[in-house]
């Protein structure tokens, strides 16, 4: 009789799961297990235990799903996004450009001139915008 309200009081009291009582009297896991059943409490608690570990696999597996979301940088989206961001001031209709981004832009427009030291532009095989400079200065 000792025995059984030891079991019931580390597993109902104290929160013990079967095998840690079963260590902590040296019997086996089906003896604890036996004894439990005949109670009416045991189902009850079975019950209540098993949800509050599925609530608490899913805490843990949700705040490891945001800590590896948080941890993973994707560089290569933030390179394209600033690229978007930088291309979409260069063509905007409210800024201007300056002749330097403009040259890049435009790479295969522009060629070197060795004699004059600049850029020029490519009428020989373009047509030039009348907005474009013939000449961009290095």
């Amino acid at each position: 009789m000792e025995k059984i309200a030891i079991i019931n009081n580390l597993y109902f009291e104290q929160n013990k799961n079967l095998t840690e009582i079963a260590k902590i009297i040296n019997t086996s896991v089906s003896y604890i297990s036996r004894v439990l059943k005949k109670d009416e409490r045991y189902k009850i608690e079975k019950e209540n235990r098993k949800n509050n570990n599925l609530l608490n696999r899913r805490k843990k597996q949700k705040d490891l799903i945001y800590r590896n979301r948080k941890n993973n940088v994707d560089t290569d989206y933030i390179s394209v996004q600033l690229g978007h961001i930088n291309a979409s001031k260069e063509l905007s209709k409210y800024s201007t450009m300056d002749s330097q981004s403009l040259r890049k832009w435009c790479g295969n427009a522009y060629k070197f001139d060795t004699k004059k030291n600049c850029y020029k532009f490519d009428t020989e095989n373009l047509l030039k915008p009348p907005d474009f400079p013939m000449y961009i200065k290095v």
